[in-house]
């Protein structure tokens, strides 16, 4: 595990393993934090949550690389590593990036088997690049969202008595991002963050996060809520925390029936973090590694 300070610095535990990568996707410059693995070794390739960036989950894909996994982070257009240009992303950007980083590791890295994991909005992003390639042997989405489920209210800080304007307010939010795509959204105006994370380090550190955005323009967040959960082209394993404070259980066990796949099933780690990857490492990765290893070893 990382220092405070190496944290602080979104330094990596292992240089030697570690390198990165700029590709050019949807007429942007998107950085790829890569950790080499051995010949042959399977690839991951992450998809981070709101506003974040791979090295914000240093320590997870650290272990990844060390349970014997190649992996590569992708830094979305305008996140993270990726240089800032004036153009603003659209969440269809996010998913081309995720597209593109998907198509880059499958010939660049040489696995014989290739999963893309996402969490939070990463999760969400990975249910999206499967409905649109067949590059992905398995996904691995951490949270998921069915916009089109009037509990994908309570996800956001709005009264749980708005759900049924629900449909107006999608619609209204849709023409909003049409009329005024690039008002900026600060993440606390539709995300509670003491539901993201409970320990106030954690949230100190998203903000003080030198790397991190702080706002969306207002155009992405509409599309993404204007994005349909349509039918993954791979199998997909939902994983869930049992008490997460921001996607409720009982909202994800309905998200879950929703989604068509191939073979899907259902991950549950007993937590009461919504960042898994981040504060329950020592939950997840004892029930997430073998169901890793077992996606990438068929033939």
């Amino acid at each position: 595990m990382r220092t405070h300070e190496q944290q602080a610095l979104n330094a990596v535990q292992r240089p030697e393993a570690y390198r990165e990568v700029l590709l050019d996707s949807a007429g942007f410059p998107v950085a790829l934090s890569v950790w080499k693995g051995e010949p042959d070794a399977p690839a991951v390739v992450f998809l981070p949550g709101t506003m974040t960036h791979p090295l914000f989950y240093e320590d997870f894909l650290d272990a990844l690389n060390r349970a014997g996994f190649g992996v590569v982070g992708v830094h979305p257009a305008a996140h993270g590593k990726s240089p800032r240009v004036r153009r603003r992303p659209a969440f269809a950007d996010l998913v081309t990036n995720a597209s593109d980083a998907l198509a880059w590791t499958v010939r660049t890295m040489g696995a014989p088997h290739t999963v893309l994991i996402g969490s939070s909005q990463g999760g969400i992003l990975a249910l999206a690049v499967a409905a649109e390639t067949d590059l992905a042997d398995h996904v691995f989405a951490h949270n998921a969202l069915d916009p089109a489920l009037p509990g994908s209210l309570d996800v956001t800080r709005a009264p749980r008595a708005l759900r049924p304007a629900y449909p107006a307010a999608r619609r209204l939010l849709a023409l909003a991002g049409r009329l005024a795509p690039g008002v900026p959204v600060p993440i606390g105006a539709y995300l509670e963050l003491a539901r993201v994370s409970g320990d106030p380090a954690v949230v100190e550190r998203f903000f003080a996060d030198p790397l991190g955005r702080r706002s969306y323009p207002l155009g992405l967040l509409a599309g993404l809520l204007a994005t349909p959960l349509r039918p993954a082209r791979c199998p997909v394993t939902v994983v869930a925390g049992t008490r997460d404070r921001l996607f409720p259980l009982a909202y994800m066990r309905a998200v879950y029936e929703r989604i068509e796949a191939p073979a899907k099933d259902l991950l549950l780690v007993e937590s009461d973090q919504h960042l898994l990857f981040n504060e329950d490492l020592d939950a997840v990765l004892p029930l997430l590694l073998p169901r890793l290893l077992a996606a990438t070893a068929a033939s």
